[in-house]
């Protein structure tokens, strides 16, 4: 009788081999009422966009429509459907153009006066968002604030490059956080221990 060698098998440890970890998502996984409300909305605003890209002409309709429905049918099936909440999107919005103007000042200013001392190095911030979206959402807009910029995000920690360390970086970065996390319906992103 042959022994028949098994092998062990490799277990992927990273955060999309587990099915049930929060990170891994895909619209196939969402329920097809949910996935047909995200294909129309997202329909509607693509169709805006081209519309005002075009400058509002509609030379080849058939084609527009069918890059159109193309671009809903695959966004809706790669992004799963958010719930987003209407005044997380409200209260979010005044905060994004606030960090925007004050990250394009603090940048125009170091600019302006090259000898304005930096005192640059690295801060560890630990995430306690959940849900994929908004960990995207914070990491491109932590970015946007004064003297900062993401370097790599590891599982739940945040590595951030910063132009001067004495600044109340923690602060602003709780206030994002607080702000993204308010932007979806409770319990989705994550709770603040």
């Amino acid at each position: 009788m042959k022994h028949k060698e098994t092998r062990p098998v490799h277990q992927d440890s990273s955060p999309s081999a587990d099915p049930n970890d929060s990170r891994h998502f895909t619209g196939l996984d969402a329920e097809p009422g949910a996935l047909a409300r995200a294909f129309l909305v997202r329909w509607i605003i693509f169709a805006i966009m081209w519309w005002g890209l075009s400058a509002g002409k509609l030379s080849q309709p058939i084609l527009i429509i069918v890059v159109i429905t193309l671009s809903a049918v695959l966004s809706s099936l790669l992004i799963p459907p958010q719930q987003l909440r209407v005044m997380g999107i409200i209260r979010f919005t005044p905060f994004f153009i606030y960090l925007s103007i004050l990250g394009g000042l603090d940048v125009a200013s170091r600019a302006l006066r090259p000898s304005m001392p930096l005192k640059t190095g690295f801060i560890n911030y630990s995430l306690r968002l959940n849900h994929p979206t908004a960990r995207v959402i914070f990491v491109w807009v932590v970015s946007l604030l004064p003297g900062t910029a993401s370097v790599q995000l590891a599982g739940d920690h945040l590595r951030i490059h910063v132009l001067d360390q004495d600044l109340a970086h923690r602060k602003r970065l709780r206030d994002l956080e607080s702000n993204v996390r308010a932007l979806f319906r409770s319990g989705q992103a994550g709770k603040i221990e």
